[in-house]
Order: C-alpha cells, then sequence, then structure tokens
C-alpha cells in the first residue's frame, strides 16, 4: 500500500500509475456492508526491462485481484436483517491485505487515484504481511 502518515494524523494514499495522492479525510466513506481497497501496485516494466506501455499499466491495474482495505462501511460483516456480527472469529480490517475476485466491484477513481468499492462478502482472504502475489493461474 502506498501509504504514509502526515504530521497531522492524515493517512496519505499514493496511485503509483498517475503518482497522484488523496489525504484520509477526502476519502470516500463505504456505506452499509461495502469496503473501499487500495488495489496494490503494479509493475511499470517487465523482468527483463521493458518499460510497459500506459494501456498495459492499466489493464494490469484492472486486473489486479489484491490489495489493502482502507476504510469499512459500518454494517461490513454484519447479518444484513438483524445486524448482528458474523460468527467468524477472522474478518478483514483496514489495513489488511487482501484478495478478491478479479471483477468483483466497482473501479473507482478519486482525485487520480484508484480504489475498489467491494461487498464484505467478495473479499476471498487476508493475506499475512510480507506475502507478494505473483502470479494469478
Amino acid at each position: 500500500m502506498n501509504s504514509v502518515t502526515h504530521q497531522h494524523g492524515d493517512k496519505i494514499y499514493a496511485d503509483s500509475l498517475s503518482k497522484a495522492t488523496i489525504a484520509s479525510h477526502q476519502l470516500p466513506k463505504p456505506l452499509n456492508w461495502k469496503i473501499l481497497i487500495q488495489p496494490a501496485d503494479i509493475s511499470t516494466q517487465t523482468k527483463s526491462g521493458i518499460i510497459l506501455p500506459e494501456s498495459a499499466k492499466d489493464n494490469q491495474q484492472i486486473l489486479t485481484a489484491h490489495g489493502h482495505v482502507v476504510a469499512r462501511g459500518e454494517l461490513a460483516y454484519r447479518d444484513r436483517d438483524t445486524g448482528e456480527r458474523w460468527k467468524q472469529q477472522t474478518t478483514p480490517q483496514v489495513g489488511d491485505f487482501v484478495t478478491y475476485g478479479k471483477y468483483a466491484g466497482q473501479k473507482i477513481v478519486v482525485n487520480n487515484v484508484r480504489f475498489i468499492l467491494l461487498n464484505d462478502d467478495e473479499i476471498t482472504s487476508i493475506l499475512p504481511d510480507g506475502v507478494q502475489i505473483t502470479a494469478y493461474i
């Protein structure tokens, strides 16, 4: 995740493609059971050193299926009818590195920084710190 904490306590998120930044107070607030994800950074060149064109970077960004949880709606991981918490012990928290379906969610760009808005049940796993996704099969 490309983020740093500003001296005033605001977290700053950066987009590796556009080089744009956004402060945490400017982020959209997910409603209900929605979760806001910042997709993981993408490669800007191949292993052999060839620099990728912008169109390839855009496609890779859209098809990236992992990222960091930036914000959660107040009803995330709660029963839709009763509002009670789900019985599972582990649910993604803000800052967690997660995976989700390639075509899941709504892709949005806020101040030139890319995000994905997902339903809470579209997240498929929480990845441990230091794990790096190298391919999708």
